[in-house]
């Protein structure tokens, strides 16, 4: 065994492959402070800077007093507290569903949701480039597992017809945000192939909510679709700056989950001091639009001065930006060049995204200014005129 792990560490190191944990000190808005180092974070999901807003810190405080730090047992014995249920009321009401369910985690979320509705007489259609969890989901479910072309909407029409006849239950699933790539779901046209075809409808807008629609809804709400979607799932790690995830669906729909999700049953409920950070974050996020507006302009900015530069973003339409160098060693001495201009930008290599799809991931938050994207920008000005971009 000792063996088997010291080769495959050793073939991970040869690849570029190898990773480490970084020991962080601290975040304060947008530093990060990692040893010695203190760098504009161009990475986290903090979207609308709400991990150390001052309203959020508040309100988690005040429900520390309240409940203290853990919830103390899973949410069927004695940790379901009136925080869990309020805010879920308030969370179905924001996404216009009857109800909503909250998780741990957005994995948490993903896995017990698919595995749980769907089985081994039951076909999934997955978009190439859904999240991990919804992989795994897919997995533990045991159903069919049918994964469409990118953003394909032909392609998946295509797979329904030769292949739903045979099963039960029929699932379409999808990001609407894509994580590493930052473009955007065809929500309306899966919704109009619904019109058609039976099928279960459920999207992940981890990366959507709080961002994207006029009241920060999240793709669903832009693309006009909210009635169409059967479960709206989400994280609270997010937008949100605290930490678990949800779900949104009918009443029966979420009935059914508290008594089957695996994920749900069988944990340790998520904090209420997290949720009590969520709620005033949803709060936030009604009230302060300007946050999303500023977020889109800055993106905007961002891509159009990148483009110029002759980078590849592939079809990044969002504040997620990636620089697509496809290969492990370019993206690792990218990510090291900006460590030492200040920046930290991650190098995303395989298997997070294809071989060949290599990135480094820029992610452009609520705390950072256009000085900030101008830095970054000079950085691969200067890297681009030493060596040339492909």
């Amino acid at each position: 065994m000792d063996n088997f792990f010291e080769l495959t560490i050793r073939k991970l190191k040869e690849k570029n492959m190898f990773r480490k944990l970084k020991k962080i000190k601290k975040i304060k808005k947008k530093y990060i402070y990692i040893g010695e180092e203190k760098l504009i974070d161009f990475s986290s999901n903090n979207y609308l800077g709400l991990t150390d807003n001052e309203k959020v810190k508040e309100a988690v405080i005040k429900a520390i007093n309240k409940y203290g730090v853990g919830s103390g047992a899973s949410r069927l014995v004695t940790g379901n507290t009136e925080i869990h249920s309020k805010f879920e009321k308030e969370l179905a009401e924001f996404k216009g569903k009857e109800k909503a369910l909250l998780f741990n985690s957005g994995y948490d979320a993903n896995i017990g949701i698919i595995s749980s509705i769907m089985g081994k007489n039951d076909i999934i259609f997955c978009d190439r480039l859904n999240h991990a969890s919804i992989i795994d989901g897919i997995l533990l479910s045991g159903a069919r597992f049918l994964r469409y072309k990118h953003n394909d909407i032909i392609d998946l029409e295509k797979k329904m017809e030769k292949h739903i006849g045979s099963y039960k239950k029929i699932m379409v699933v999808t990001d609407s945000v894509f994580s590493m790539d930052g473009d955007k779901a065809k929500l309306k046209q899966i919704s109009k192939l619904k019109e058609k075809y039976d099928f279960i409808f459920m999207i992940d807008e981890a990366h959507g909510t709080g961002v994207l629609g006029e009241n920060g809804k999240g793709l669903a709400e832009e693309q006009e679709v909210m009635d169409k979607i059967d479960l709206n799932m989400g994280t609270l790690g997010k937008a949100f700056g605290v930490q678990g995830a949800y779900v949104a669906g009918n009443s029966e729909m979420i009935e059914y989950l508290i008594n089957k999700s695996r994920s749900l049953i069988y944990t340790t409920a998520i904090s209420p001091i997290m949720i009590a950070g969520a709620q005033k974050s949803l709060d936030i996020i009604k009230k302060e639009p300007e946050r999303r507006e500023k977020i889109i302009k800055m993106s905007n900015y961002f891509r159009s001065e990148i483009i110029k530069l002759g980078y590849n973003l592939g079809e990044s339409e969002t504040n997620i930006v990636p620089i697509i160098l496809g290969d492990n060693k370019k993206v690792l001495e990218l990510s090291d060049k900006l460590y030492q201009n200040g920046i930290l930008a991650p190098a995303i290599r395989y298997p997070t995204v294809e071989k060949g799809k290599e990135r480094i991931r820029f992610s452009i938050n609520y705390n950072l200014n256009y000085e900030d994207l101008d830095k970054v920008i000079n950085v691969l000005k200067q890297q681009k005129n030493k060596r040339g971009v492909k």
